[in-house]
């Protein structure tokens, strides 16, 4: 199997794991602003896993650098993957595990931004919005969109950096 399908499956797996930790730990019941900030996570896990793809691109197909349209190539191709695999689970998640998680977050962010004092035609609106992120054509927009993107801009900067930090052996005699 293509490298960027093994990676892309792990990403996948390793982010649908990590909201599946988040579930246990009760972040996605009780303790919501929590849940804000290491919803991140699963980011920061398709990163780790781009980085490491990418630098074992370079090992696997031996050579001493990766030329920047490859590496953006095959990582927004994992990233993709990645981006597919997290979607099925997301969806899964949202319409069987724990349906009730939208309504639950909602309701909680609807109180904070009414404590806060915002007009209610804005809570409206990010009610409205909420609730479209949630559905089906929503769910991949957003996941599709921002994973893949992600991975392609990221892909970029990490080819840049992996080639940076593999030090080029010299050419010619010594």
């Amino acid at each position: 199997m293509r490298p960027e399908l093994n990676y892309g499956l792990l990403a996948g797996a390793a982010m649908s794991g990590w909201v599946l930790i988040e579930y246990a730990l009760g972040l996605h019941t009780r303790h919501f602003g929590l849940a804000q900030s290491t919803g991140w996570v699963t980011v920061l896990i398709l990163l780790t896993i781009l980085h490491v793809f990418l630098r074992r691109q370079i090992t696997r197909l031996n050579r001493y650098w990766l030329p920047v349209w490859e590496g953006v190539l095959h990582g927004t191709f994992m990233s993709l993957v990645a981006a597919l695999v997290f979607y099925v689970f997301l969806a899964l998640y949202l319409f069987i595990i724990h349906p009730a998680w939208p309504d639950h977050y909602l309701e909680w962010q609807v109180a904070r931004y009414r404590e806060a004092g915002l007009p209610e035609k804005q809570i409206g609106e990010f009610a409205r919005f909420f609730r479209w992120t949630v559905s089906p054509a929503g769910l991949a927009a957003v996941t599709l969109g921002l994973y893949t993107v992600g991975g392609l801009l990221a892909s970029s900067v990490l080819t840049l950096w992996v080639n940076w930090r593999h030090k080029e052996k010299p050419v010619g005699p010594d």
